[in-house]
């Protein structure tokens, strides 16, 4: 078994090789067999590399962007930013190498935003550096040295130095015609630094052309005849052949330098080799030919390459003008091609639409129809059971209203006892809280009583038989403990008779809550500890001794917690009376309180609370602004007293 499954395996490695093969060997061979495989990711980067190879090697420009537009479709189905940058990038550098260059500077730089998005460096080196040559093109050499410093710079990132070799030598060529001679030398120069292994390559044969091209700009002929003929050499050697344009420039250096015979020997070379380079190749040879013959005072040669110069740079034109009609008319061709794809797709889409419809409304119909056959049967049987039961319900109908008319009456009769038991009940529950309110009473004033006639009279006894005692045999120190026992015994006389008189004080008891409240005020001012002033409380009457005894409880309770903590100089008092509400606020000018001290509050504060849950009422507690005093709310609605009565 397992050699069954190793032999499967080589065959179907065998079967990759032999397409990767195909791939290298018959590029169209190679698109038929991975497009006839189903869809993958692998199939698809396959199908783009393969569409951009058979496009580079294709002369015509409508074929080539064929190709790629082939690779671009699906690179979109990828939905992936390195092989839209990829495409993108391919179709710029055809529309480059077939001379639109508007063309390819909008698909190179919208190579550049997809390579950014996918974080491509290499695809960002390979858009910069055909910008910078697009720009070149068009003589905008700033831009173009722009643009070839940031490829060389992704270049370095991305470790390929024959590209960043050729980009730099770009780069000299932009400052030597942008007259920036010395930082074209200073480059090329560096380019031959990093390409020292490679003694014959393309790049030094080229880097040798601008720094001959550049010292001759420079006047230096000595130099510009040396690295031509380095230029020379490494032509030779590395395509058996120098290119015209390098032959053209080597005479011009020697004309310009009096060797008219060395001139000469290289101009009949360069028109020997011109006949085999590509039309710009030739406009460029033309003109240095005409300026090799103008230095030697040739004028009928100079005359004849200046009209060969003319003819070709317009004829360069005219064929860059034909290429860009030739675009125009393909991107025309290619919309009239989709929007009549597009059309037939959309006539397909809605005429399967149709034949859907209507086949699902054939089916719905059928549906209808054996759901109505259905249901009119089932409707039959369901009439005359409906019948049967409609005699039987005429029947029921007439028992349900005698019984109807004498559930009524035993209904209202139930309502009534349920009403008067109610009040019954709410009378009796009135009464208690009233028993309950006179029982406390009276017990409050039994204790009263005996603090102020027990407790109190023996403090007096106490207070006077220690006054009665001689001092004048008692030491100093005898004496001031004397003083401070005798102060004590004062004082708690003091508070016995002050919490007997406020367990239940006889004016709040006879008169109400207003008038208790002006005789406490009064009292408190008379201590001097603080001014106490009572607001709005003129026409107010509490009918309810229950509340008027708890808000007065509260109020002491409050008072007594200034009088403490808050070291205030001013208390105000103010009764307020809503439609719904007695609201009583206590406000001072002390220290205030802390939102800890709120949340967390002692036994009297814990009391108020209690005696106004048992009104119904609210307690409120706030600082006032700086913390410059506090406010506290008491809130008790008037529904409750006034529903009992």
């Amino acid at each position: 078994m397992r050699r069954v499954i190793v032999v499967i395996g080589l065959l179907l490695g065998a079967e990759e090789l032999y397409a990767q093969n195909q791939v290298a060997e018959t590029p169209l061979a190679a698109i038929s067999h991975w497009e006839n495989k189903p869809k993958s990711p692998l199939r698809d980067t396959t199908l783009i590399r393969l569409y951009a190879r058979e496009a580079a090697s294709i002369a015509d420009l409508d074929s080539s962007l064929f190709w790629l537009q082939k690779g671009f479709k699906s690179a979109f189905a990828l939905r992936s930013n390195k092989w839209l940058a990829f495409t993108h990038n391919r179709i710029g550098a055809t529309y480059l190498q077939k001379g639109v260059t508007f063309k390819a500077i909008e698909y190179l730089f919208r190579g550049v935003q997809y390579a950014e998005l996918a974080k491509a460096t290499d695809e960002q080196a390979f858009a910069w550096d055909h910008i910078g040559d697009c720009y070149a093109n068009l003589k905008t050499y700033g831009k173009a040295i722009t643009a070839e410093k940031r490829a060389i710079e992704f270049y370095k990132k991305s470790n390929s130095q024959s590209a960043q070799t050729r980009a730099m030598i770009d780069l000299g060529a932009a400052y030597r015609e942008d007259n920036r001679p010395e930082e074209a030398i200073t480059i090329l120069q560096q380019s031959l630094k990093i390409n020292s292994d490679r003694e014959y390559s393309d790049e030094r044969a080229e880097a040798y052309f601008n720094l001959a091209a550049t010292f001759l700009k420079k006047e230096d002929f000595a130099n510009a005849e040396k690295h031509g003929l380095l230029a020379l050499n490494a032509e030779n050697n590395n395509k058996g052949r120098p290119n015209a344009e390098l032959l053209s420039l080597i005479s011009l250096i020697y004309s310009r330098n009096d060797q008219p015979k060395k001139s000469q020997t290289f101009a009949d070379r360069a028109q020997y080799y011109i006949i085999y380079e590509q039309p710009p190749m030739r406009e460029r040879v033309a003109l240095n030919l005409f300026e090799a013959y103008k230095s030697l005072q040739k004028p009928d040669e100079a005359l004849a390459w200046h009209e060969k110069f003319v003819d070709l740079r317009e004829s360069n034109r005219a064929e860059a003008q034909n290429k860009r009609v030739e675009v125009l008319r393909y991107e025309y061709d290619a919309q009239q091609r989709e929007a009549q794809m597009q059309a037939m797709i959309d006539d397909m889409t809605r005429q399967a639409y149709l034949r859907n419809a209507l086949i699902l409304g054939i089916l719905v119909f059928l549906g209808l129809a054996a759901a109505l056959g259905r249901s009119n049967r089932l409707l039959q049987k369901r009439r005359r059971e409906l019948d049967r039961s409609n005699s039987q319900l005429t029947k029921v109908g007439k028992l349900l209203k005698q019984t109807n008319a004498t559930l009524e009456e035993r209904v209202a009769e139930r309502t009534n006892e349920l009403r008067q038991a109610n009040h019954t009940l709410t009378r009796k529950n009135h009464e208690i809280q009233e028993a309950l309110f006179r029982g406390q009473s009276i017990e409050r004033e039994r204790v009263a009583s005996e603090l102020h006639n027990n407790l109190g009279s023996l403090l007096s006894g106490v207070k006077w038989r220690l006054e009665s005692v001689e001092l004048d045999n008692f030491s100093p120190a005898e004496k001031e403990q004397y003083r401070s026992v005798v102060g004590l015994i004062s004082d708690a006389y003091n508070q016995v008779r002050h919490i007997s008189h406020n367990l239940l004080p006889s004016i709040l008891e006879k008169q109400g809550l207003v008038p208790a409240l002006e005789k406490l005020t009064s009292d408190l001012n008379r201590s001097g500890r603080a001014s106490f002033e009572l607001v709005g409380a003129d026409e107010i009457s509490i009918e309810d001794k229950k509340v008027s005894f708890e808000l007065y409880s509260c109020i002491l309770e409050l008072i007594n917690n200034i009088l403490k903590h808050a070291r205030a100089s001013q208390v105000v008092l103010e009764l307020v009376q809503t439609e719904s509400f007695y609201v009583l606020m206590i406000t001072d000018d002390g220290t205030g309180i802390m939102q800890e001290k709120i949340t967390t509050s002692g036994k009297g504060l814990e009391n108020i609370r209690q005696r106004m849950n048992s009104l119904n009422g609210t307690f409120a507690i706030r600082s006032l602004r700086n913390k410059k005093g506090t406010t506290v709310t008491l809130r008790v609605p008037r529904q409750t007293q006034e529903a009992e009565a």
